[in-house]
């Protein structure tokens, strides 16, 4: 769909030539020094917008600054000048000349997708041919859409792969768990054997079909106090044995080698 069809459908409204906003990045110091790596995008920006017979308000800079994320000066004055002030947008397109020069993150890239396709606002990329104005460029969101969502599936499972192996290799990983403390060295764990104790109680109790509630009370009624000096409850009791279901072994913490097979719980038939 070209740009004059998304006017008279509603999707960008009409108002005269379109008034667009450039932005050029680098990221080294050398670049921004020697200024030719900006010099080059803003000249591509100035000349695909003529072609287009577009109104070139202004083209953003951001100099030497990295890609990683979104916290850039120049780039948050553009969106500040997304929403309508007294009925008016700052502007209706922003073009690039690579979409690296944006972002290069792929969930970055969706959000700016998002806000501009919120705002009705069209993000134009030169060398990719990237025109979220068309149908092509649409389509080109939903596919960046769906690859943030598995970005961030996989950012997940690498985390949770990482924080199980420094767990298995006795590396604090997060808060330190109930019935352990930190090594001289900062990074390992051992056992504390008060509080080891009252973790095998806490265990035992489960086991024998204890409510997390009724192990709270327990525990509040013998003045026994968490990690952090204060009253049991439900939540309390189930994340210590979430997270303290490890044992030191060898130097390091280890999965508990108790599995539920070798040793059934003690169920209370309830009547």
């Amino acid at each position: 769909m070209r740009f004059e069809d998304e006017m008279e459908t509603g999707r960008i409204e009409k108002r005269g030539a379109m008034e667009v906003i450039g932005y050029s990045r680098v990221s080294t110091d050398e670049q921004v020094s020697n200024g030719v790596s900006l010099e080059a995008q803003e000249e591509k920006i100035r000349a695909y917008c003529k072609v287009k017979d577009w109104d070139l308000l202004d083209i953003v800079r951001d100099e030497g600054i990295s890609a990683k994320n979104l916290n850039r000066p120049g780039l948050k004055s553009i969106l500040g000048r997304v929403s309508k002030r007294n009925g008016k947008r700052g502007f209706d397109c922003m073009v690039v000349v690579k979409l690296d020069r944006l972002t290069r993150s792929v969930g970055d890239l969706a959000y700016l997708n998002k806000v501009f396709e919120t705002n009705k606002l069209v993000l134009v990329s030169i060398q990719e041919s990237v025109d979220t104005s068309t149908a092509s460029g649409r389509l080109f969101h939903n596919i960046i859409a769906c690859l943030s969502e598995w970005e961030r599936g996989v950012i997940s499972e690498r985390t949770r792969d990482a924080l199980r192996h420094k767990r298995n290799n006795g590396c604090l990983a997060g808060e330190i768990p109930y019935g352990f403390r930190l090594k001289e060295d900062g990074e390992t764990l051992e056992p504390i054997p008060e509080e080891q104790k009252i973790l095998k109680k806490i265990r035992s109790l489960r086991e024998s079909s204890l409510s997390y509630w009724k192990i709270a009370n327990r525990l509040n009624s013998l003045r026994v106090l968490t990690k952090k000096g204060k009253r049991w409850y439900p939540a309390t009791v189930q994340s210590v044995l979430q997270h303290s279901s490890c044992k030191p072994l060898n130097g390091g913490l280890q999965k508990d080698a108790m599995k539920e097979s070798e040793e059934p719980k003690k169920i209370k038939n309830k009547r």
